[in-house]
C-alpha cells in the first residue's frame, strides 16, 4: 500500500510539474519578445531620424545649390558691372588716394598717375670759434633753406613707368645753376625684382644712398658719401643700367653720363707752346666737346636675417673712364671735389681740393650694417683715387710724373627707436628704410608718434701728398682740407607722413694754406639744425 500510494502520488505530480516548466518557457519567450520588439522600435526610431535627416540634408543642399547659382549670378553681373567701369573709366578717368597720393586711373584701369609731394624745411644756426674764424677767414651764417621741394608726377602702364619729378629746393634755395630737375626716365619692370632704366635717375651706390631722403637719420649724408655719389652717380645723372634683388641680395649695375645742367657752355681753349707751356682762352660760345662718361656698380645683400634682426653687407664702385672735356683741343681735363658742411643753410665749402687735371677717377667703398631689433649701426668706408697726367712744371707731356691722387672717409651712425619700431629692411633698394609709426600722435588717446635717437661720426680727408711746410709744387700733392664731425639728433614722427629733426654737430674743420701749408685756415664750430618735413 506504501509502495502503491507513493507510485500514485508520483504520477499524480508529473504532469503539475510539466505544466510549470512551460509556462516559464512561455514567459521567458515573451520577455525575449518584448526586447526585441524594444529594439526593433528603436532601430525603427533612428531609421525614421535618419529618414528625416536625409530629406532635411537633401532641402538643405538643394536651397544651398539655389544660392549658389544666385550668388553666381550676382558675380556675373558685377562682373560685367566692373568691366563697363574699366571701360567708361579709359575715356573718363578715375580718380583714388592709393598708397596716401592723389591717383588718376585710365585706359582701362592699365594706366595710372600719380602725383606726391616731398617737401623739407631747414633752419640752422652756427656758433664758431672766434680765434678759427679770424684764421679762416669764414662766417658761417644762420638761416633757412628749402632744402627740398619734390614733386614726382608718376605715370604707370602695364610693365613701364615714366617718372617726371622737378625739384623747387636746393642748397641753398634753388639750384646755384638754376636746374630744377631731380629725375626725368622710363623703367621697364617685366618681372618682381627686375628693372632696367634710363634717362635722368639715381644710380644705386653706397649703403647711405640707398634710402629715400624721406628716411634719413640726420638731415644730410656723410660728407664722405656726397662727394662720392657726385663724381659718377647722385641726382639727375644720364644713366642707363639695370637693377635686381631678391630677399637675400641686390646688385645693380649702370653706364652714366653728365648730370643734368652740367654740360656747360663756358669753355677753355688750350694750346701748347714750343717750350712746353700751355696757354688757355675762355670762350662762351664753343660747347663742350665731350661729355663725361663712366659706370656705377653695387652689390650688397643680408645674409642672415630673421624677425629681429638683419645683417647687411655690401660693395659699391664707380669709375669715370671719360672726363668731361671743357676744351677745344681736349687737353685740358679738369675735376675738382668739395662739399658743404654736413647741413646746407649756409652754402661754404670749408672743404675744397680745387681744380685738377685727371685723366680718370674711381671710387670703392665696403658697407656694413646691423638691426637687432629697434636698434640699427651702419658704417662705410670710401676711397677716392685720382688719375693724372704727366706734367712739367707749368706744361702737358713733359718728363716729371705728377702723382695719381687718393683721398679717404669714412662714417658709423645708430638709431634707436625709443618707441619700438624698426627701421625695417628694404630688398627692393638693397639698404634699411624709415619706419612705419604704430602709434600716430593722437592727444585724445595719449598717443604722441615715434621717437628716434640718432648719433654719427664722419670722417673726410681730401688732402693727398701733402706735407706741412712744404709746397704742393715739390710734392705733386692736393692740399683740399680735412673735416671731421660728431652729431647727435632727435626725431620726430607725428605719422607716416610727417616727420621734425633736430640735429647738433660738432665740426673740426683742419686745412692747411700758404706758399709752403704753413697757415692754418681751418674752422671749428658748432651747429643745430632743425627740420620740418612733409612727403606722401
Amino acid at each position: 500500500m506504501f509502495l502503491f500510494t507513493a507510485a500514485c502520488g508520483l504520477l499524480a505530480g508529473l504532469p503539475a510539474r510539466a505544466a510549470d516548466t512551460t509556462s516559464q518557457e512561455v514567459q521567458r519567450l515573451r520577455a525575449q519578445l518584448e526586447a526585441q520588439m524594444k529594439v526593433s522600435q528603436a532601430i525603427q526610431a533612428r531609421l525614421d531620424a535618419l529618414e528625416a535627416r536625409e530629406a532635411t540634408d537633401a532641402k538643405a543642399s538643394a536651397d544651398t545649390k539655389v544660392q549658389a547659382e544666385q550668388v553666381a549670378a550676382q558675380a556675373a553681373t558685377q562682373a560685367k558691372t566692373i568691366a563697363k567701369l574699366e571701360a567708361s573709366g579709359g575715356e573718363n578717368g578715375s580718380f583714388t588716394m592709393a598708397g596716401g597720393r592723389p591717383t588718376f586711373t585710365a585706359f582701362g584701369g592699365k594706366g595710372t598717375l600719380q602725383i606726391g609731394l616731398q617737401a623739407q624745411f631747414d633752419a640752422a644756426a652756427y656758433f664758431e670759434d672766434n680765434a678759427s674764424v679770424k684764421r679762416s677767414g669764414v662766417d658761417l651764417g644762420d638761416g633757412v633753406n628749402a632744402r627740398r621741394i619734390r614733386i614726382p608726377f608718376v605715370f604707370r602702364y602695364g610693365d613701364l613707368t615714366a617718372t617726371v619729378t622737378p625739384d623747387f629746393g636746393g642748397s641753398p634755395d634753388g639750384r646755384q645753376n638754376s636746374q630744377y630737375l631731380y629725375e626725368a626716365n622710363l623703367a621697364y619692370m617685366p618681372f618682381k625684382g627686375f628693372t632696367a632704366a634710363l634717362g635722368y635717375l639715381q644710380p644705386n651706390i653706397s649703403l647711405q644712398d640707398a634710402p629715400s631722403s624721406n628716411d634719413f637719420m640726420f638731415m644730410e649724408r656723410p660728407a664722405i658719401m656726397d662727394v662720392e655719389r657726385n663724381i659718377a652717380a647722385g641726382d639727375a645723372r644720364a644713366a642707363v643700367g639695370a637693377r635686381y634683388y631678391q630677399d637675400r641680395f641686390f646688385v645693380s649695375g649702370f653706364l652714366t653720363g653728365q648730370a643734368y645742367g652740367g654740360q656747360s657752355t663756358t669753355t677753355a681753349t688750350s694750346t701748347v707752346g714750343g717750350s712746353g707751356s700751355v696757354t688757355t682762352a675762355i670762350s662762351t660760345t664753343q660747347p663742350s666737346n665731350g661729355q663725361q662718361t663712366g659706370a656705377v656698380m653695387r652689390v650688397a645683400g643680408r645674409p642672415l636675417y630673421g624677425e629681429d634682426y638683419d645683417i647687411h653687407l655690401g660693395f659699391s664702385g664707380s669709375k669715370v673712364f671719360s672726363m668731361n672735356q671743357n676744351d677745344g683741343n681736349r687737353l685740358a681735363q679738369n675735376i675738382a671735389l668739395s662739399v658743404q658742411p654736413e647741413l646746407r643753410v649756409d652754402a661754404n665749402k670749408l672743404i675744397n681740393t680745387g681744380s685738377m687735371p685727371a685723366t680718370g677717377i674711381y671710387t670703392w667703398n665696403p658697407e656694413l650694417g646691423l638691426r637687432y631689433q629697434n636698434f640699427l649701426i651702419q658704417g662705410e668706408y670710401v676711397e677716392i683715387g685720382v688719375n693724372r697726367q704727366h706734367q712739367a712744371s707749368a706744361g702737358l707731356g713733359g718728363s716729371t710724373q705728377t702723382p695719381d691722387l687718393t683721398f679717404s672717409g669714412a662714417y658709423v651712425d645708430a638709431s634707436w627707436i625709443i618707441t619700438g619700431e624698426t627701421r625695417g629692411y628694404q630688398t627692393a633698394r638693397g639698404g634699411f628704410g624709415g619706419l612705419k609709426v604704430a602709434h600716430p600722435f593722437d592727444p585724445g588717446t595719449g598717443d604722441w608718434g615715434a621717437f628716434e635717437l640718432v648719433a654719427r661720426y664722419s670722417d673726410i680727408n681730401l688732402n693727398s701728398h701733402v706735407q706741412r711746410f712744404l709746397a704742393q709744387s715739390v710734392t705733386g700733392g692736393v692740399a683740399g682740407g680735412r673735416q671731421d664731425v660728431i652729431g647727435l639728433g632727435l626725431n620726430w614722427y607725428p605719422n607716416d607722413h610727417l616727420k621734425f629733426m633736430a640735429d647738433y654737430q660738432i665740426v673740426d674743420v683742419d686745412k692747411l694754406s700758404g706758399a709752403t701749408l704753413q697757415n692754418q685756415t681751418g674752422l671749428r664750430y658748432q651747429a643745430v639744425g632743425f627740420r620740418a618735413q612733409v612727403a606722401y
